[in-house]
């Protein structure tokens, strides 16, 4: 049984697993791009939800996409919704070692990444984390100054919540 995105009309698998089609030979699933697509279509609303919350906070999936973010955490970071939508954590806030070669997670200075381990370990558990200390690497933005987040993560369907609940520039 062949598998087709019903968006795109994309091949997404061409086995039959060993099973009888029964003259059935075309099944419908979501490939990774249009699945992109279509969370980004539901960041507005998703957006309006988070505005609720006072403190910056970002829907991420399990891939260290930023689904949404709300007005606080736009602002935290000084960008606009299209500069955060879609993107890699490293790249939504601005990591220096997400513009490397691989990009945000494909990094040795990845693997000790606060945030992106936080936000990994609540998706695998499904436990909160709460006010974790993380020192994102920010150093072309801030220059001398380091930057302390304390993050909070919370699982929320297939994705997970990401709270950042201080904000504090240290002397580096």
């Amino acid at each position: 049984m062949k598998t087709v995105c019903a968006w795109c009309g994309k091949l997404l698998d061409d086995s039959d697993n060993g099973r009888d089609s029964g003259g059935k030979p075309i099944s419908h699933g979501i490939c990774p791009d249009c699945a992109r697509r279509l969370l980004l279509t539901q960041a507005r609303p998703l957006r309006r939800f988070l505005n609720r919350f006072a403190e910056p906070v970002f829907l991420v999936n399990a891939e260290g996409r930023v689904i949404a973010g709300n007005a606080a955490a736009l602002s935290a970071l000084g960008k606009k919704p299209e500069e955060v939508d879609d993107k890699l954590g490293g790249d939504a806030i601005g990591c220096r070692w997400a513009s490397l070669p691989g990009g945000c997670g494909k990094t040795v200075h990845c693997k000790t990444c606060t945030i992106r381990n936080t936000v990994t370990n609540t998706i695998n558990t499904g436990k909160s984390n709460i006010k974790v200390p993380a020192y994102p690497d920010l150093a072309n933005i801030t220059g001398d100054f380091r930057i302390r987040f304390l993050i909070t993560t919370e699982k929320a369907g297939e994705g997970v919540l990401l709270r950042i609940d201080e904000i504090k520039q240290e002397r580096a």
